[in-house]
């Protein structure tokens, strides 16, 4: 049998009006005695749960307009209890005046539209320590659905604010350097790439300069993506058709001067990690400048298409041209560089990958599965 019912029977008793037996009374007095010592160990398990916690427990009785504080609450505001009138008033004067326009606010939102109230805002104690306190009630109401209860609980949660707001600067901290390593990442590789072209601006060997180029174009293609991590902010992923349709255009700028080529991008709106976009750039760095050099020979202009899509979690990307197609000694010319670099890239990318060739141009395409990690935190759509 419950409190509640023990101590009703007990009444019942009492309220009879009859002359109690010694037995009866025996009974009664029994009864309120062990309820006395339930309610005694449930106020024992509250103040335990208080101290354990560092919760403070709080009621406000609307119709009475009274305020009961527990022990804890008063130690949270730094004072004794005697030294304090619980109010509601005395409770707000601790806030700065625009945190008491707020909580309160809140708070009066929370009881008239019957809805919980949770709030974490800063208190001033009276030797001047700044406390920052997390508060949650619940109402009550009467039949007439007037508020007539409210019980709540406030927590002092001081250290947890300042660990965040210590964990908020290091990161903030350490993103700006993060930012500062890639933007001298990416200078360094462009004094790199400049210096290997004043170099082949000086050859008169054909393959020594080609050779240079192609040097100068790796380093731009891994400067490029250093150089839009740096200007995004966004140090963990990249959007992949962008940086490499600006790439194909930079190496066709850089690479042509006597034909008209034009790039066409057709790309899906992907982000990638750095761990997976370095080599994807690579890819196409590669891919565009064999195009350059091998597919338009003996025409006036042509065109370079790069497409990209990704379908829930597997990205694919072709980079075609309308050339004159792969030539007879393909299987030959797999064994150069440039082929050895896209076979290694590939790898490091688990990808899928074919060539194919027709009157109509060459192709490549090929298809991976995009981290798990990054699943997570984009999506992909038109752009």
């Amino acid at each position: 049998m419950g409190i509640k019912e023990k101590i009703g029977q007990a009444v019942q008793v009492l309220e009879s009006g009859v002359q109690l037996s010694d037995e009866t009374m025996c009974f009664v007095v029994d009864t309120l005695k062990k309820s006395e010592k339930e309610i005694t160990k449930v106020r024992r398990w509250i103040r335990s749960a208080e101290h354990l916690a560092d919760i403070g427990i709080w009621e406000v009785a609307h119709q009475q307009d009274e305020i009961y504080w527990s022990d804890k609450m008063y130690r949270i505001l730094g004072q004794e209890p005697e030294e304090l009138e619980p109010s509601y008033k005395a409770y707000l004067s601790r806030m700065s005046p625009q945190e008491q326009e707020r909580v309160h606010l809140k708070f009066m939102e929370s009881l008239y539209n019957k809805t919980s109230f949770k709030d974490t805002y800063r208190i001033k104690l009276p030797n001047n320590q700044i406390k920052y306190v997390e508060a949650h009630a619940i109402h009550f109401y009467n039949d007439a659905g007037e508020p007539f209860f409210t019980i709540g609980t406030s927590q002092d949660v001081t250290d947890r604010m300042l660990d965040k707001q210590r964990l908020e600067k290091s990161l903030e901290e350490n993103q700006t350097l993060l930012g500062e390593i890639h933007h001298r990442v990416k200078n360094n590789l462009a004094v790199v790439a400049g210096l290997l072209q004043l170099q082949w601006l000086k050859e008169d060997d054909p393959t020594l300069v080609n050779t240079l180029k192609e040097g100068a174009n790796r380093m731009r293609a891994v400067a490029g993506i250093h150089k839009q991590l740096y200007e995004s902010g966004d140090y963990s992923t990249i959007a992949v058709g962008e940086n490499i349709t600006r790439l194909a255009r930079d190496i066709v700028n850089a690479m042509v001067s006597e034909k008209e080529i034009k790039i066409e991008s057709n790309c899906d709106r992907v982000y990638l990690s750095i761990k997976q976009m370095m080599p994807c750039t690579l890819i196409v760095n590669e891919l565009v400048t064999n195009s350059l050099k091998y597919a338009f020979e003996g025409r006036a202009k042509g065109t370079i298409t790069i497409d990209l899509t990704m379908s829930e979690d597997l990205v694919k990307l072709e980079v075609s041209d309308n050339g004159v197609g792969l030539p007879d000694d393909f299987d030959r010319k797999k064994k150069s560089l440039g082929m050895n670099l896209i076979r290694t890239l590939t790898n490091q990318l688990n990808a899928d990958y074919n060539f194919r060739s027709s009157e109509e141009g060459a192709s490549f395409a090929m298809q991976f599965r995009k981290e798990e990690k990054e699943n997570r935190n984009q999506q992909s759509g038109t752009g």
